[in-house]
């Protein structure tokens, strides 16, 4: 199939003569006629007939035209999308992300994110730092958002934020007089804990066994957000980040730096095989701003941050 006799034929058809449809594409009239009768000879059929009032098209022609104008507007259709790729209106993307993000700070991105793009699709996934690298590395999601504390192969690691660990304490305890709280400050309180398997756990109970501290355990979660909202039920101190505390309606206030201090690199992970998409970096890049805007010192611990 030669396209431009297709592009041709379909002009002629659309302007109703050969010299409307030469002006129309910019060609000469010999040279759009020439190229009709060639798509007639290789069709064996004739398209146009002659009258008074200029060609009149066969019913072959109507029938061609009816096939040949369904290709030009799936073209069309072709051309808009791809527009649409490259302004990100349309794509898919697939987003595995921790709790600590999950439930705080990946709603208000997502929607600010699709908003711009009305066209694209979003799957956020929530799983642990371990299984988000698994996937990554499968190829199962495009961007993952965890602690990457080695790397693994499969995978690109990209530093997104630090994140320091704060002590939380209740509302009327205590502690909320001291401006910094120190690892002896726990000896003999009711300490909310984590998950064994749980990076920042590991740490603490090593600093606690080294330090002859002592303490409570008769609250184990998975989430630092159900430790947060328990400590504000004043049952017990937890140690946690920035983001979660955010989040929780007076929860910053209940924040003190906690010494010694440890701060984790909160990471963007991506396939090392797999090219990231103009969507998947875009976002990306609205999660780093969002967490730097976020993690500004509020009021509250500028005052007792050294």
């Amino acid at each position: 199939m030669n396209v431009r006799e297709i592009e041709i034929f379909r002009a002629v058809m659309q302007e109703g003569s050969v010299s409307r449809a030469a002006k129309h594409l910019r060609i000469s009239q010999p040279a759009a006629s020439k190229y009709i009768a060639q798509l007639e000879r290789r069709l064996g059929l004739p398209l146009f007939v002659r009258s008074g009032s200029g060609l009149l098209p066969t019913p072959e022609a109507r029938a061609l035209f009816d096939q040949v104008d369904r290709l030009f507007l799936g073209l069309a259709h072709v051309e808009q999308f791809m527009h649409d790729l490259a302004g990100e209106k349309r794509g898919h993307l697939t987003v595995a992300s921790l709790p600590l993000l999950a439930f705080s700070v990946m709603p208000d991105l997502v929607a600010s994110f699709m908003k711009e793009r009305p066209g694209a699709s979003i799957a956020l996934q929530t799983r642990s730092s371990a299984r988000i690298i698994e996937w990554v590395a499968a190829g199962q999601v495009d961007l993952g958002v965890c602690f990457c504390f080695s790397k693994p192969p499969g995978i690109v690691a990209e530093p997104l934020v630090k994140l320091e660990l704060f002590c939380a304490v209740p509302p009327g305890d205590p502690l909320e007089d001291k401006t910094i709280i120190e690892i002896g400050d726990l000896e003999g309180r009711d300490l909310i804990t984590y998950d064994h398997l749980d990076r920042t756990q590991f740490w603490l109970d090593a600093l606690l066994d080294k330090e002859k501290v002592y303490t409570r355990r008769r609250i184990q979660v998975f989430w630092t957000s159900i430790a947060m909202e328990l400590v504000m039920r004043g049952l017990g101190i937890a140690i946690v980040d920035r983001l979660t505390a955010s989040q929780i309606p007076g929860g910053m206030k209940q924040l003190r730096p906690f010494r010694p201090s440890l701060t984790f690199d909160l990471d963007i992970v991506r396939p090392e095989h797999w090219p990231s998409s103009a969507m998947t970096s875009s976002f990306a890049e609205m999660l780093r701003r969002h967490l730097n805007q976020l993690l500004e010192p509020a009021p509250i611990l500028r005052r007792l941050l050294p």
